[in-house]
């Protein structure tokens, strides 16, 4: 379904063509669908969003006002369903799947399969929709800041395949002559390394790998996005409550380590005494991502520690990601999209 959404409010805003329901890959087990929202602006760089909810809940619709936030950013979003974890029948799972949740359900490679699927597809399929297949950014929260993450530091799904995980388990059958490479990743809380999980039978790790951290110790290791940090990753905005009760601060500090230590470009924003999804208090108070930017952006104001690693050569003028440090919300993202795609020279 297109409709055209008036977002003559927002800052800055215009127009906002809204694509639902895009089938963008067929599968065995039932088809994945994205949304797009493409702001009336000449080629707009393109972000992909990857949603939250362990892996195992939640839909494409748990993204933070993708129509607002296309208009004020000036950024092409693609909201993106991707199969979810299966949660075998007799397991006590931590997390369960919603009763209506009809998405697709799978076991790793299967979620990240989906999201390089569908990077590939919306590059196919650019000057059909108005944006600019050059300039992608991945965008995801807390399991979808761990799809976002792992797309940004493997360009190619394939180069997932060794002892893990199998050629035939990372098969491009959508769009796959195009790049799945992204050049800029905004991670949410993400799961950034799965060796600091628990790992038990039930918990969101378990269902995402399909078994537990003591038996699958190379699954674990192939699906953690710190395992592929290298010199040639894309520059990365994370942001993560310093209080975060479900993934701990900690995930985005083995990130920023690693991307330090490889010569990436990355800032993060730590944001004191907040929980997941950036909630003011425990978790009776976390909600939907939906709410996220919101929570950012209202009274309390929280402290925010903000650490940038820029690299630049000896003959090179400094710069920033996030020129001028502002309130963590939707004006640090902008200045980093801006800064990473936000132009045809980025």
């Amino acid at each position: 379904m297109d409709r055209q959404t008036d977002t003559s409010e927002a800052p800055d805003a215009g127009d906002v063509r809204v694509h639902e329901g895009i089938t963008y890959a067929e599968r065995d087990v039932g088809d994945l669908q994205l949304d797009l929202f493409v702001p009336e602006r000449e080629d707009p760089p393109l972000v992909v969003y990857f949603h939250g909810g362990a892996w195992v809940m939640a839909t494409r619709d748990n993204v933070p006002d993708p129509a607002r936030y296309a208009a004020e950013l000036g950024y092409a979003i693609a909201s993106v369903d991707y199969r979810l974890s299966a949660v075998p029948e007799g397991v006590d799972a931590e997390y369960t799947a919603e009763p209506d949740n009809t998405v697709p359900r799978g076991v790793f490679p299967d979620h990240f399969v989906d999201a390089k699927a569908s990077i590939r597809w919306l590059r196919a399929h650019a000057d059909e929709f108005g944006y600019d297949a050059e300039r992608v950014a991945a965008w995801g929260a807390s399991a979808g800041g761990h799809l976002a993450a792992l797309a940004g530091v493997v360009d190619d799904v394939t180069d997932l395949v060794g002892e893990a995980y199998s050629e035939s388990e990372l098969a491009k059958d959508v769009a796959p002559d195009e790049s799945g490479a992204v050049q800029a990743v905004v991670d949410w809380y993400g799961v950034n390394d799965l060796s600091l999980t628990v790992g038990d039978p039930g918990t969101p790790e378990a269902l995402l790998i399909g078994g537990p951290k003591a038996e699958n110790g190379a699954k674990y290791e192939a699906a953690s996005p710190v395992t592929h940090v290298s010199p040639d990753a894309p520059p990365f905005l994370m942001m993560h409550g310093r209080a975060d009760e479900v993934v701990p601060v900690d995930h985005s500090h083995v990130l920023a380590d690693a991307l330090a230590d490889a010569g990436v470009d990355a800032a993060l924003y730590e944001l004191h005494g907040l929980n997941h999804v950036f909630a003011h208090g425990g978790p009776d108070a976390i909600e939907s991502e939906r709410v996220a930017m919101e929570l950012l952006t209202t009274a309390p104001t929280p402290a925010q520690s903000v650490s940038e690693t820029v690299h630049v050569g000896e003959s090179e003028a400094p710069r920033s990601l996030i020129p001028g440090t502002p309130r963590a919300g939707p004006e640090p993202i902008k200045r980093f999209l801006d800064a990473t795609i936000g132009s045809s020279e980025s």
